[in-house]
C-alpha cells in the first residue's frame, strides 16, 4: 500500500468521545504477525469480565467479532484479532486506541463487549530491540523523525 493511501486512511481519525474509558497499544511484532496477539493493559482489566467473551471491534465502519480470553493470567484478544490486523494493514509502530463502547448490565447477559478502535500510523518507529539502551538518559534519547 503506498503512503498516499495511508494519509488518506489516517483523515478517517474521529475523536474520542471524552467520557468513556480507553487503552492504548502500539503495534509491536506479535500484533501483527503470528501468533497475532493483543495483551490488554493491566489497568484496562477490570473493565472487562473475567472470562471468555465475545468483542467486537469497531473501526472505520467495519466491525469484527473476536475471542477476550478473560480467564486466564494474560488476558488478550485472539481468535479474530489477526484478521483486524490484516484488514486494518497494521505495522509495527502503528498505535491503536481502544474505546469501551459499551459494557452495560445488558451486554454483559449477553457476553459482548463493544470496542470502537482508531488505528493511528507509526511511521517508522524503531523496533524496541532496536533501542537498546537509547533513552535511559539525556544523553543517548530516542529520536522519532517526522516523515511526513
Amino acid at each position: 500500500m503506498g503512503l498516499q493511501q495511508r494519509a488518506e486512511e489516517d483523515e478517517e481519525i474521529t475523536p474520542l468521545s471524552g467520557d468513556r474509558p480507553f487503552f492504548t497499544a502500539v503495534m509491536c511484532k506479535t500484533h501483527v504477525q503470528k501468533p497475532y496477539v493483543l495483551i490488554i493493559p493491566t489497568h484496562f482489566q477490570r473493565r472487562l469480565p473475567a472470562r471468555r467473551a465475545a468483542v467486537v471491534l469497531r473501526c472505520r465502519g467495519s466491525s469484527w467479532i473476536m475471542s477476550y480470553c478473560g480467564d486466564t493470567k494474560l488476558k488478550r484478544l485472539d481468535q479474530g484479532w489477526a484478521d483486524f490486523a490484516v484488514h486494518n494493514r497494521l505495522q509495527v509502530g502503528d498505535a491503536c486506541v481502544f474505546e469501551l463502547l459499551s459494557r452495560d448490565a445488558e451486554d454483559v447477559g449477553k457476553g459482548e463487549v463493544v470496542l470502537e478502535v482508531q488505528v493511528l500510523r507509526g511511521g517508522g518507529l524503531p523496533e524496541p530491540e532496536d533501542l537498546g539502551t537509547r533513552g535511559d538518559t539525556t544523553d543517548e534519547p530516542i529520536v522519532i523523525l517526522d516523515q511526513s
